[in-house]
């Protein structure tokens, strides 16, 4: 009974020794900069004499009253809208076709993945020159068809379109998890499925999206806490012109830190993104459970 009970301290022990330091380190750079962001946006921050005049909510209350706080919320909602009714499904439905192939299935894992690699800086120079109001190769197809110019990019009504529309060359890792996923799924319930007639479109639809319906729901969570947090493609499309018309609300708090240097504000806005992506994660995960039971 002593060696057992010694055994377990020993193993407790060093699975402690293990968990400790990883602990300690998402606690210190993950959860005590979210602590620090909200102690920072009750005060005028000053970074020279920090942290500067306390102010309570004053800084919440500021952002509310500003309409351009509230059209970086709008512009935040339609990127991802597009992004889930252009792009979210576009590797799910290439890891199916995929999956459904029986020779070259490594060749076009390969092909898919390689879209990953590229340098979103890189992709983002050569889609600019596709959507080149004078040379682009978009204008010229829809001049091909008769179809009038656009300013894809200099245009408001168009230019988050453009921003996203990239996306749905697909690709990349997603494709690579659908894919595994699908490949999980029993061959005995295939083979089940068809035995009672169910082939085609009704397998797919009744037997493998159904059985890879968690991996559905992860990437859609991830897939919406990017782009709620979405930064880099619009800024470096447009800086989040024409006119504001794809600044989002990670360039909303980018600009406030870094042009008008009113940390108190930003790190606000940062509160109530993080507060929304909170409550949004909490809803598509209720809403799996909600299924499942």
């Amino acid at each position: 009974m002593k060696k057992s009970s010694y055994l377990k301290r020993k193993d407790l022990f060093s699975a402690a020794a293990f968990l400790l330091p990883g602990i300690i380190f998402t606690v210190w750079l993950r959860y005590y900069p979210i602590l620090q962001s909200f102690y920072m946006s009750l005060f005028t921050y000053d970074p020279v004499n920090p942290p500067g005049k306390f102010v309570g909510l004053q800084n919440y209350q500021n952002i509310f009253q500003s309409g351009f706080y509230w059209g970086a919320w709008k512009n935040t909602f339609i990127f991802l809208l597009l992004h889930i009714g252009l792009i979210f499904f576009i590797p799910l439905v290439q890891a199916i076709f995929l999956n459904e192939l029986t020779k070259g299935k490594k060749f076009f894992s390969t092909v898919y993945l390689t879209t990953a690699l590229i340098p979103i800086s890189i992709n983002v120079i050569i889609w600019k020159w596709i959507w080149h109001p004078d040379y682009g190769l978009a204008n010229q197809v829809l001049k091909f068809f008769g179809a009038e110019p656009q300013m894809w990019l200099s245009d408001p009504s168009l230019t988050k379109f453009a921003i996203i529309f990239p996306g749905i060359i697909g690709g990349g890792v997603g494709v690579l998890l659908y894919l595994a996923a699908i490949q999980g799924v029993s061959s005995d319930i295939y083979e089940a499925s068809e035995i009672d007639g169910c082939t085609g479109w009704q397998k797919i639809a009744h037997i493998t999206l159904p059985n890879i319906k968690f991996i559905i729901i992860i990437q859609l969570i991830l897939a919406t806490i990017s782009t709620m947090q979405i930064l880099d493609l619009p800024y470096q499309y447009t800086s989040g012109g024409p006119s504001g018309a794809a600044t989002s609300m990670g360039i909303y708090i980018y600009d406030m830190v870094n042009k008008d240097l009113s940390y108190g504000k930003s790190t606000a806005a940062a509160c109530v993104l993080f507060i929304v992506i909170g409550i949004l994660t909490i809803v598509q995960m209720k809403l799996d459970q909600s299924e499942v039971e």
